[in-house]
């Protein structure tokens, strides 16, 4: 049986490429999102914040992003990076105080999101996420670890409930949400963090199942190791492997989400991969129903 390293190696190994910041197959100069809409939450910094401005670079015209911090900055920033992008159309911006465990927040958020973009929703980023100190299970604070479901999890399910009736309105219809490379790991101290990335996965499995049929798109995504202030908070030994630039989950992000890709559907994506040779497999992914999280067994006669 392979063990949790090799099967580590295998993901991230699934691309002959591997990527560590953006390249110009992703480049959002190469997309057109005029027309279209996107709502981003934890896009106060790090990958949420670039991937506004990616959005906007593409052209996006209706950019709505949530936080629990301040956002004005980036609003500003969104705004700069369409207009250097050469953009004459200055993006409809929203920003939103939002605590996405918090469903009156969420509720709120969307019903102005709908009310400001036309009664629908193009793409929904689900990027806020929680990791505070690993601490092995009978060490834990339950409330701190109990804290990871509640951002990680309830917070996806809170966004999706309120989000997935605009997103069947729109013509993209793409649900996306940040998991992590730590949902197939079981490393000592990270219980909290990595099942529930583990958990989302699964989630997003079930939304396709309940929404295929409407045109619903959903996938997860791990953003690669990019040093964000989340991050940072891996034990010390752990920061050997954010070495990628927030650009590349960005980009990759942008292009994921530019056309109908009904093949990613229930998946889970590295951002590492090859977005070119990752596409040039989709119908070996479709034909194996490869990247989803399965029980696997081997039998010795």
């Amino acid at each position: 049986m392979a063990t949790v390293e090799q099967n580590r190696l295998a993901v991230f190994g699934f691309t002959k490429t591997i990527r560590h910041d953006t390249y110009d197959f992703i480049s959002p100069k190469k997309v057109d999102f005029s027309g279209k809409s996107v709502f981003i939450t934890g896009a106060s910094k790090g990958v949420g914040r670039q991937t506004a401005l990616s959005f906007a670079e593409a052209g996006c015209d209706k950019i709505a992003i949530g936080a629990r911090s301040d956002l004005s900055s980036v609003v500003t920033e969104i705004k700069e990076a369409a207009k250097k992008a050469g953009h004459s159309k200055e993006p409809k911006v929203l920003s939103f105080k939002l605590d996405v465990t918090l469903e009156d927040d969420v509720k709120a958020a969307a019903e102005t999101v709908s009310n400001e973009f036309g009664g629908k929703l193009d793409v929904l980023i689900n990027n806020a996420g929680y990791l505070q100190e690993w601490l092995p299970v009978g060490e834990a604070l339950t409330d701190d670890w109990w804290k990871h479901y509640e951002i990680n999890v309830k917070g996806v399910f809170l966004c999706s409930r309120h989000f997935i009736p605009l997103l069947l309105e729109s013509e993209l219809k793409i649900n996306v949400i940040t998991s992590s490379i730590g949902a197939i790991g079981v490393m000592p101290g990270a219980s909290a963090y990595q099942t529930s990335k583990f958990a989302v996965v699964r989630i997003a499995e079930f939304i396709t199942q309940e929404y295929q049929d409407k045109g619903l798109i959903c996938f997860t995504i791990h953003p690669g190791g990019v040093k964000t202030e989340l991050a940072i908070n891996m034990p010390e030994w752990m920061h050997k492997v954010l070495v990628d630039e927030p650009q590349m989950p960005a980009d990759s992000t942008v292009w994921l989400t530019s056309e109908r890709r009904p093949w990613l559907n229930g998946r889970f994506i590295s951002t590492n991969w090859d977005m070119e040779e990752l596409e040039a497999k989709k119908d070996e992914i479709v034909k194996g129903d490869l990247l989803k999280f399965r029980l696997t067994t081997e039998f010795q006669v």
